[in-house]
Parts: structure tokens; C-alpha cells; sequence
């Protein structure tokens, strides 16, 4: 991939995302990286109901639009009216993210030029992600080639629940393709969320299945052509998370094979050695580091033995009605 021409973001450019049951503390690292790289464009994050209202008013101390959903269709008030009339009723959020940024780009899609989803609590940024010529195709990023659909630990089981076990054989050796990070225009992007949301719409299980698994289909089908791989440490997007190695430059950032520094990085979080350098980069001060993550770590047993507590009450509410009816 040609590195030499850049484009970087402009108030056009925009970035969404989700987040349910975070603090800002796990998407904090997101959300900084993300000023850091010189981004100049909207970041959108869809925040769920276990998402607090101190998390949203961080989140938007930082510059971020925090549009509030629920967790049943249509999920939002007033969906645009091409957006689609249904989905499954057992829907997980991997799949149901898709209606929502394609709700957004419905209603907003005419004031931006390109469109990034991505994950947020495994991703961060060393460059601005749109500095890169994107041009008129979709971006897809690929995982380790040393790690084929068929060997990743949870796709397999993923395409078997949405489209049955023939699928996965057709599947099985074909390179892997991450769902947690596509660019392009937003024509592309627009074109890309309907075609997923078609295969979202016959999984036969829409919550056993995530949307990894519509994401390769359409891929190795050519659903989604035209189209650009990003192989890794050869272009603006690294899945980092099966690579057994990576290189680092002399200002501690992760590069491609040719020494260009990589935009957007994903799955950082399986490597602890890259957690605590990024976490380094956004607190740069050791103090503030050990005092966030004491923060988080509180708040996170206060929340733990509140939904704990919740659940015992549930099952003592539920058991009575249990008895009855194996009475009855």
C-alpha cells in the first residue's frame, strides 16, 4: 500500500463506536490516543444502559457525541425511515451496533467524507486514522495469516450458529478478516453496513453468532468487492492481537515492515507489555496511572457486588414462581 501521499481528517471525517458496561477508565485509552494522533474530525459513541452518567459526561468532556440507546429494537427514538424495520428479537450487541451506525449514517452520512467503526476498548491510535489515501474502496483489516478462520478460538463457532457447519468448511482456511476496525468513504461504509445487516437478518441465531462471522462470508464471497486487505505491518491498521512479535520505533510506536508508524492499532490489550505503554502514553505521570487504575479498580468491585446482589434478588424473586409451576 502506497504510504507516501497522505490525507489527513478534516471535520468530515467521523469515528463510531459502542460502549456498555465501561467505564471511562477502559475506553479512556481510546479516546486519548485518539486527540493525541491530531484527529480533527467527530468521534460518535453509542453508550448503553449500564454505561453511568459520570462515564457519559467524561466522555463528553472530551469531545465526544454520546447518543443514549436501549437494548431492544429499534433502540433508538425516531430511526431514520430507511432504516430497517426489524432485526431478531435475541440480538447481541455485536450485531445490533451495525443498525445503529447505519441509522446515523442515514440521517448524518451528507456531512462526511470517510467513516471509520471501530471497536473501542482494544483499539488505540498512533496516527491520525484517516491519514492515509483512502480513495474510493472499503478497508478491511486482515489478522496473522499464521492464523486461518478455522483457528481462531471463537469464529468457528460463530459461523456454525449463524450459517451452519458447510459454511464453515468453505471457510475454514481462508485468512481471517476482523470486524473491529473498517474504513472508508461513507458511500462504502453505507454499503458495507447494509450488506451486514442482510446476513444479520437470517443468522439462525443472532446472538450465539457475532458479526465476525458475516464479515468473512461476505468477504471470501466477494459481497464486499471492491475491496482493500490490510495485511499486517503493511499499511494503516494492525490486529495485533495473534502476532507473536511486532517492531517498535525509537520513539516507542509500533511499525510496518518499511518503518512507516501504523495508524490505528487493535487488540493491543492481549499483549500486557503494549497496555502498559500505551497506558504510559496517556498518563505520563506514574502517580496518575496508579490513581486511575485504583479508581477503576474500586468502582469496578463496587459494580461487581451490586449486579451480584441484583442477581441473588432476581433468583429469589423467580424461585417461588419456579415451585408453583413444577406444582401445577
Amino acid at each position: 500500500m502506497d504510504r507516501t501521499a497522505t490525507d489527513r481528517s478534516s471535520p468530515r471525517d467521523l469515528i463510531l463506536g459502542i460502549v456498555n458496561n465501561y467505564g471511562f477508565y477502559q475506553v479512556s485509552r481510546f479516546i486519548l490516543t485518539l486527540r493525541q494522533s491530531g484527529f480533527q474530525g467527530r468521534l460518535c459513541l453509542f453508550a448503553g444502559p449500564a454505561t453511568s452518567r459520570a462515564t457519559v459526561r467524561r466522555m463528553r468532556a472530551h469531545g465526544v457525541e454520546v447518543i443514549r440507546y436501549r437494548e431492544s429494537f429499534p433502540f433508538i427514538e425516531s430511526p431514520h425511515p430507511d432504516s430497517r424495520r426489524s432485526l431478531p428479537k435475541r440480538i447481541h450487541i455485536y450485531n445490533y451496533r451495525h443498525f445503529l451506525y447505519h441509522d446515523y449514517l442515514l440521517k448524518n452520512g451528507g456531512r462526511f467524507r470517510n467513516v471509520l467503526l471501530a471497536d473501542v476498548k482494544d483499539v488505540v491510535f498512533q496516527r491520525d486514522p484517516f491519514d492515509f489515501p483512502i480513495g474510493d474502496r472499503l478497508y478491511v483489516a486482515m489478522e496473522s495469516p499464521r492464523n486461518p478462520i478455522g483457528r481462531c478460538e471463537s469464529t468457528p463457532d460463530w459461523i456454525v450458529a449463524g450459517f451452519g457447519t458447510a459454511r464453515l468448511e468453505q471457510l475454514r482456511d481462508k485468512p481471517m478478516s476482523c470486524a473491529g476496525t473498517t474504513i472508508g468513504p461513507v458511500a462504502e461504509v453505507e454499503r458495507y453496513l447494509r450488506a451486514l445487516l442482510g446476513q444479520i437478518d437470517i443468522m439462525r441465531d443472532a446472538y450465539a453468532c457475532a458479526d465476525q462471522a458475516a464479515h468473512n462470508l461476505l468477504l471470501h464471497s466477494g459481497g464486499l468487492d471492491p475491496v482493500q486487505r490490510v495485511e499486517n505491518f503493511e499499511g494503516p491498521i494492525l490486529t495485533v492481537g495473534t502476532e507473536p512479535g511486532y517492531q517498535l520505533n525509537e520513539r516507542s510506536e509500533l511499525v510496518n515492515r518499511d518503518g512507516s508508524v501504523i495508524n490505528i492499532i487493535h487488540q493491543y490489550d492481549r499483549h500486557p507489555e503494549l497496555v502498559a505503554l500505551f497506558e504510559a502514553k496517556v498518563r505520563p505521570v506514574a502517580w496518575k496511572r496508579l490513581l486511575a487504575k485504583l479508581s477503576f479498580d474500586a468502582s469496578s468491585g463496587i459494580r461487581r457486588r451490586w449486579r451480584s446482589a441484583a442477581a441473588r434478588a432476581r433468583h429469589a424473586e423467580q424461585r417461588p414462581l419456579r415451585i408453583a409451576r413444577q406444582a401445577i
